[in-house]
């Protein structure tokens, strides 16, 4: 299983030291549309906890480097982000962490 996991990740793809500029915020500042703060490696999102980028109807694929996860989520119909916070929650449980920290 560690095999199969360490395949999915970003540092089975990409050199530690590219990566490391991958994960690292190139601009960062409030969202104009949104209000909220945030920041952009290189083409998705980064947090305090990981990356990745959201996508319209509801698909979602990141890495949660404080929890050693990534997710995937692709829908077959339009919505929101609902779907893939309660999947990734449900991950969380599974291995003892809690729940998505609000943003």
């Amino acid at each position: 299983m560690a095999g199969f996991y360490r395949a999915l990740t970003a540092d089975a793809l990409l050199s530690p030291g590219m990566l490391a500029e991958a994960v690292t915020p190139q601009c960062a500042g409030p969202d104009r549309v949104f209000g909220t703060g945030n920041a952009w490696g290189l083409g998705f999102g980064i947090g305090d906890d990981g990356y990745g980028m959201g996508g319209l109807g509801g698909s979602y694929g990141g890495a949660n480097t404080v929890g050693g996860y990534t997710v995937g989520f692709v829908t077959g119909s339009a919505g929101n982000h609902d779907r893939v916070d309660k999947l990734e929650n449900t991950l969380r449980e599974c291995v003892g962490l809690g729940p998505i920290p609000a943003a």
